[in-house]
């Protein structure tokens, strides 16, 4: 049985339900993806104390495997994550521009198709911190002639060099 509760990470809404046979919660974020938490009652208020821009890392990489179809992430002591909050920090505008280009051509089934987006949802597609991250992101994507926003604002399609760039990093994976 899922609850609606706050995520830990991001702090939108969430769903949490139990995992038989284990202590903790899977908690599934539209912004965050899915992630499991171990022994919450000691763990919890180790994440929620945490610097926003933290846990704004931790969120980019739980949404990366969400968005990979890959298995939700384990969490229990929060200093287990430095390593993954380190890589994340690290990620180059390049990397940034590549994921939210890999994103957009996953979510396109042939090319021309329009995929929605919501910044404040869709930032940790772009390792950001913040919405307005996730726009400079996709700016400069525009800037660079991969992306383009029509005017009605009726979602984001790939130019063809996008399309080119987006299938390559597909076949990458």
């Amino acid at each position: 049985m899922s609850q609606e509760s706050t995520c830990i990470l991001c702090e939108k809404d969430a769903e949490k339900s139990g995992v038989q046979g284990k202590d903790g919660y899977l908690a599934e974020c539209a912004t965050c993806g899915k992630y499991f938490l171990g022994s919450p009652e000691i763990f919890e208020g180790s994440y929620t104390g945490m610097p926003r821009e933290k846990r704004a890392m931790i969120s980019a990489h739980t949404r990366e495997l969400f968005e990979r179809g890959e298995e939700p992430p384990e969490f229990g002591d929060s200093n287990a994550l430095k390593e993954i909050i380190t890589e994340y920090e690290n990620k180059t505008l390049d990397e940034k521009l590549e994921n939210l280009i890999w994103y957009i051509r996953k979510k396109s089934p042939q090319f021309g198709d329009s995929v929605s987006w919501d910044a404040g949802k869709d930032y940790p597609i772009t390792y950001s911190l913040s919405p307005e991250g996730f726009t400079k992101i996709r700016d400069l994507a525009i800037e660079k002639d991969l992306l383009d926003l029509p005017a009605r604002g009726a979602g984001l399609k790939l130019k063809e060099d996008g399309w080119k760039l987006g299938t390559e990093l597909m076949k990458r994976e």
